[in-house]
């Protein structure tokens, strides 16, 4: 009896250890090649590859967006899909997050060598609204559907000609499917498909409509009772589809790769995790947060991000009252905050997060006028 118990103890770890491999494996390999795919493509970003970044829920957020090798349920959905089936039984989830309407102010020296006020960075309050759906399907693995929609702007009920519209200047549409299964012991695959549609407004305030496609595909995997690492590649996508071809439609290629560690106590439980977001061309990409459990009825998180994305956003020049489209890298840096509360089968959670801000060039000095904060809220169940 007990050379069979070491024999099935043996066979567990060194599965696990061959995941373990496996993931380190898809890491290099990604991080090798992505850089090269990249090198191909133009660097201005489409605005529906940051609407897709922005997925996630309040749980993740604060802890700094460490999701890779932690996520579960219908919160993996377009994150890590391989977390779908990780939790055993149907859970829904919906996440609402703000973002406020942020002003930038960039100044430089003039001929006294004193900075002076030359442009304006104004990014419009928008709101992004998320439903996704996890049920198992037994030994077959687990199903998801997800919907979401981001909105930029205030709502127009008519133009300046008193033509009806009663929608938002600029929107996005991402409605997906999931699918995930344990593959072998502690080891679970997963992979998700979303149709993307896209209305964007340009400098002279023309509409214009873009759609295509976008999948990810994840490993999680398990090392004992209190690790887990993550992999996931992002957004394999050929882009957007817009008539004009001025307008930004590339959807970056990413991937990402994290492991938690986790511990249970008599009355709490932790949750501490860490992730990295390669290649790293433009500095480097990480979070890093913990997640403490109190009677499994309220959590409170701790974490730190810093992230940053090239954006193609348009600038007013205050000079000549003109306004311009300019590429720039905008970074997220700074301490998440979170909260949670379980009652019954239900999880609330609120996140608190840095806001996306533009970068100073050389000579530059940039000053946030307002909007330097998001929050998010997430409702789930489990039944």
């Amino acid at each position: 009896m007990n050379v069979m118990l070491d024999l099935f103890r043996l066979r567990t770890y060194y599965t696990d250890l061959l995941g373990s491999v496996f993931i380190l494996g898809l890491c290099v390999f990604f991080n090798s090649i992505v850089p090269v795919v990249f090198a191909s493509e133009t660097s201005a970003n489409a605005k529906a590859d940051i609407f897709l970044k922005q997925l996630l829920g309040a749980e993740y957020r604060g802890m700094g967006g460490s999701f890779v090798g932690l996520t579960d349920g219908a919160d993996a959905l377009g994150n890590n899909p391989a977390g779908i089936s990780i939790d055993a039984g149907n859970r829904f989830s919906v996440h609402m997050v703000r973002f406020p309407r942020t002003i930038a102010l960039l100044s430089k020296p003039n001929f006294d060598d004193n900075y002076e006020d030359y442009g304006q960075y104004e990014q419009r309050a928008s709101g992004i609204e998320t439903l996704n759906w996890a049920f198992p399907i037994g030994k077959f693995g687990t199903l998801g559907l997800s919907i979401s929609t981001a909105h930029e702007g205030p709502f127009r009920r008519v133009n300046h000609e008193g033509k009806a519209l009663n929608n938002f200047p600029e929107n996005n549409l991402a409605v997906g499917t999931s699918y995930g299964i344990k593959f072998i012991d502690n080891t679970f695959i997963g992979f998700d498909a979303k149709w993307l549609r896209s209305k964007i407004t340009d400098e002279s305030d023309v509409e214009h409509f873009g759609r295509g496609y976008a999948y990810n595909v994840g490993l999680i995997q398990r090392i004992g009772e209190r690790f887990q690492f993550g992999v996931v590649v992002h957004s394999l996508s050929n882009g957007l589809s817009f008539i004009d071809a001025s307008i930004p439609d590339r959807i970056r290629r990413s991937i990402s790769a994290g492991c938690v560690y986790k511990r249970d106590f008599s009355k709490a439980s932790l949750s501490f995790g860490f992730d990295i977001h390669p290649p790293f061309t433009d500095g480097i990409r990480a979070n890093i947060g913990t997640e403490v459990w109190y009677l499994s009825r309220f959590g409170v998180r701790l974490g730190y991000i810093r992230d940053i994305d090239n954006r193609y956003a348009s600038v007013s020049l205050l000079e000549s009252s003109t306004v311009e489209m300019e590429e720039r890298p905008w970074k997220a840096e700074g301490i998440c905050l979170g909260l949670g509360v379980r009652v019954a089968s239900w999880t609330l959670n609120a996140a608190y997060t840095p806001q996306y801000t533009p970068t100073a060039e050389t000579d530059e000095r940039i000053h946030i006028v307002q909007g330097a904060s998001v929050y998010t809220f997430s409702v789930g169940q489990t039944f």
